[in-house]
Order: C-alpha cells, then sequence, then structure tokens
C-alpha cells in the first residue's frame, strides 16, 4: 500500500472503516517496522506499530491519529512513523535483554504484564504508582507459580489459585502479628482491580497471539470479594460534621486545609477532584461549583463538570481562595515549607497546589482530635454522610449519583437501607388508613 494513502487527515477520512488497521512498512531491516492507521466507525483513528520477531508479530497502540476532531497529543504521520521505529528499537532492545536472562520471546507472562503496568502507573504518578508496584510486587509477583505462567496458558482457576494463596482476613477482623502480613478485603479489591487492569492491558495488545476466552479468564479470577458495607461505620451527623469543618479551621491559620475540609463536606467529592479545581470552577455568582469528574476507568472522554450547590457561608468563606487570581490557576492552595539555615527551623516557601493524599493525613488527624471524633475517622466519611444526607432529604437517587459522580448500581449497593428508609417514607404518605367511619345521617 502506498504510503500516500494515510499520511494526511484528508486521505485517511476517505478509507473504510475496519479493525485491521491499514499498514505502510517503514523499515526494511530485522523483520520490519511497519505503521498501521486504524479507521474506527466514528471519530479519529489510532497509529499501530508493528514488529515480527521468530515468527511472531509484536503490536502495540501508539497514539491517536492528527484526524478532524482529534484530542491534544494525537500524532501526525511522519511523528507517528518516528514513533513507531523508537519503539521497535525499545522491543527489540528488551528482547535481547530478555534472551540474555534466559527467556523465550513465546509470548507475554503474568510478570511481564503486571510489570509493565506498574512502570506505567509509576511515571504516570511516582507517588500512588509506587505504591501500586509495591502492592503488586508484594502479593503478585512474589509468587512465582503465578508470576511465570504465560498468558496463552492462564486461566481463571490459576488466578484463583494464586488468591487462595493470598493472607485474607474476614473485614470485621484486626489484623494478626502473629500470622504475618494478612490483606483487608478491601485491600485485596485494590490488588485484584490492579492484576485485572494490568493483565487486560497486555491481552489487548497481543490480542492476535492470545486465546480469545483469555479476557473472559480474567475477568472471572479477578472477580471481588464482599466487603463490609463502610459506609454505615463512616458516617457523620450534621453536628459532626460541622465540628469537623470548624475544627479543619482552627488548626490551621490560613485557612488552606479548612477550605477543602469544607468543600468535601459541602460537595461529597474525592480528594482527588478537590484538587483539580480551578478558581474557575466556584461560581460564587450562581452559588455552586463545578465539581470535574474522577479520571477512574478507561473512557476517552473526560466526563463533563457537575453543578453542586453552595450555601452562602460557602461562598463567602471560598472569597479569599479566589481574590485577584486567574481563573486557570487552582482553587485549593497550601503553603510549601523548607528549612531554614539559620536559625533552624522550617519555614513557609511557596504557595501550590495540594498533593498526594498522604499530604492531608497530619491536619486530618489534628482535625479528628480537635472535633473530638475517633481517631479512625476518614475524610471519606464526608462523602459518605453527603450521600445519605442527599438520601434522607428524598433527593432521587439517580440525582445523588450524579452529584456525586457514581452511579446508581454503587448508591443501591452502598446505601440500600438509606434508601429504603427515604423511599418508605414516600410510601407511607400514600397509604390510605380504614380505621375512619362515616357517622350515619339522623333519622334512621
Amino acid at each position: 500500500m502506498a504510503a500516500s494513502e494515510i499520511d494526511t487527515p484528508s486521505k485517511r477520512v476517505r478509507l473504510q472503516a475496519r479493525r485491521n488497521p491499514y499498514w505502510q512498512g517503514v523499515s526494511g531491516g530485522r523483520g520490519g517496522v511497519s505503521i498501521g492507521y486504524r479507521k474506527p466507525t466514528s471519530g479519529p483513528g489510532a497509529w499501530i506499530a508493528k514488529i515480527v520477531v521468530e515468527g511472531k508479530r509484536i503490536e502495540e497502540r501508539l497514539a491517536g491519529a492528527d484526524d478532524d476532531g482529534a484530542p491534544l497529543g494525537s500524532l501526525t504521520f511522519r511523528a507517528a512513523i518516528s514513533a513507531a521505529i523508537e519503539w521497535s528499537r525499545q522491543r527489540y532492545a528488551t528482547i535481547e535483554g530478555q534472551k540474555e536472562a534466559g527467556w523465550t520471546v513465546a509470548g507475554p507472562t503474568v510478570r511481564s504484564a503486571i510489570e509493565n503496568y506498574a512502570a506505567r502507573r509509576k511515571k504516570a504518578s511516582p507517588v500512588a504508582g509506587g505504591i501500586t508496584e509495591g502492592r503488586l510486587r508484594k502479593h503478585a509477583l512474589s509468587d512465582e507459580a503465578f508470576a511465570k505462567v504465560s498468558l496463552s496458558k492462564l486461566r481463571a482457576s490459576t488466578i484463583e489459585a494464586w488468591r487462595g494463596r493470598l493472607a485474607v482476613r474476614d473485614g470485621s477482623e484486626a489484623p494478626d502479628e502473629d500470622e504475618g502480613p494478612t490483606l483487608a478485603p478491601a485491600t485485596l479489591n485494590r490488588l485484584l482491580n490492579d492484576v485485572r487492569a494490568a493483565l487486560n492491558s497486555t491481552a489487548e495488545t497481543h490480542r492476535r497471539e492470545l486465546p480469545a476466552h483469555l479476557p473472559n479468564e480474567i475477568r472471572v479470577g479477578t472477580r471481588a470479594v464482599a466487603v463490609e458495607d463502610e459506609a454505615r461505620k463512616q458516617l457523620l451527623t450534621d453536628d459532626e460534621v460541622r465540628r469537623v469543618v470548624a475544627a479543619a479551621f482552627e488548626i490551621d491559620d490560613t485557612g488552606d486545609f479548612g477550605r477543602l475540609v469544607m468543600l468535601a463536606a459541602a460537595t461529597g467529592g474525592r480528594y482527588s477532584q478537590l484538587r483539580a479545581l480551578k478558581v474557575g470552577s466556584l461560581q460564587p455568582a450562581a452559588s455552586r461549583i463545578m465539581i470535574g469528574g474522577s479520571k477512574k476507568g478507561r473512557a476517552a472522554k473526560a466526563k463533563a463538570p457537575v453543578a453542586v450547590p453552595l450555601a452562602p457561608d460557602h461562598i463567602e468563606r471560598m472569597a479569599a481562595a479566589t481574590a485577584g487570581r486567574a481563573p486557570d490557576e487552582p482553587l485549593l492552595m497550601r503553603w510549601a515549607y523548607r528549612r531554614a539555615e539559620k536559625p533552624a527551623r522550617w519555614e513557609r516557601h511557596e504557595r501550590r497546589a495540594w498533593g498526594p493524599a498522604y499530604e492531608i493525613d497530619r491536619p486530618w488527624a489534628a482535625t479528628v482530635k480537635r472535633a473530638g471524633l475517633p481517631v479512625d475517622t476518614i475524610m471519606y466519611a464526608l462523602r459518605h454522610s453527603s450521600i445519605v444526607r442527599g438520601l434522607r432529604a428524598n433527593l432521587p437517587i439517580r440525582l445523588v449519583a450524579a452529584l456525586h459522580d457514581t452511579s446508581v448500581e454503587m448508591v443501591e449497593r452502598h446505601y440500600a437501607a438509606f434508601i429504603v428508609d427515604a423511599t418508605e417514607d414516600l410510601a407511607r404518605r400514600a397509604t390510605i388508613s380504614f380505621a375512619a367511619t362515616v357517622a350515619p345521617e339522623d333519622g334512621s
């Protein structure tokens, strides 16, 4: 196929949509490097790189193509060729290293899938990715019998056998130091989510080489375990929420942490959503704030922000965070500190946005103590409490889910008891009483 058929958006738009990419050879050495263009039924296409090593095809999606409507970061034809050549060099280097270590090019394994996934997570977020990598190495890669399994031979029973070798405690039990490290059900589910994502990513990349039933084997083998409902254990009353917000402002003379906690309580937003807010997200004239969707899942398009109403006192307290600032600046900021040489002490250095979740650990612990709440109270309790507050106010479940960037199914699953209470109150209004009687007429 001539290169002229895929080298410009105007030519690619005339191609027929199909799953198999339109291939173009770009290098003839060592089995050849090819660049492919996959044309979807709608929307921009994508660039695929391919090499053949010892008779086996290795393909990987490079990036989106610069078609009409393509997002920022999409590649032109020339940039895609350069990326394909660089990708092929890296793959050949990896294969050579595997050969020296005694590996074969037989195909991906559980170990290679998890290591590649962990490396991508760590590159995207060094702190959070490092935590994920540590969890995977400790509980998955340390199990040699599981890690060495080729994905072509992976079965649900293989994954279940690995799960059976993990030490998992009942959700209501405390860790037993005599039994060594154990996993809580919720932690096991996070581990399974990461393993599932790692295996699925590699299975998609090598879909031509791996069995068609592999995705189903992964899905069955990594099914989540039941977790005791945390919502009821971590619910705060309205008075407790007010005390928490007041305490957050009292422990910090800048008001930085107080504003963060106040918005968490008022909106029920996740920490990751709150730290991503911009000054322009706050709309005082409309008494609301626009909360962006979380980055969970694999959706190609970002979720549209949701308008969450704020009370007048919320708007008033947020004024200090927005005065004289540009709309695209981070809304919630904090002081970063550095060590002064003379005298040796910590001093305020610069203002910056809130970072990884561990940055709230100390101020939150101080807030909980000052508010007189149990020491194990988590900040996520503010989200639980916000959801339940909406249900108790008889808001439609769909509206409660939308305001909190979650699904109706998740609300029904975790807050079923409160839904029953709310709907029962509504249904009670429609009941009819048969106790009333009509007085007989006189003159009978």
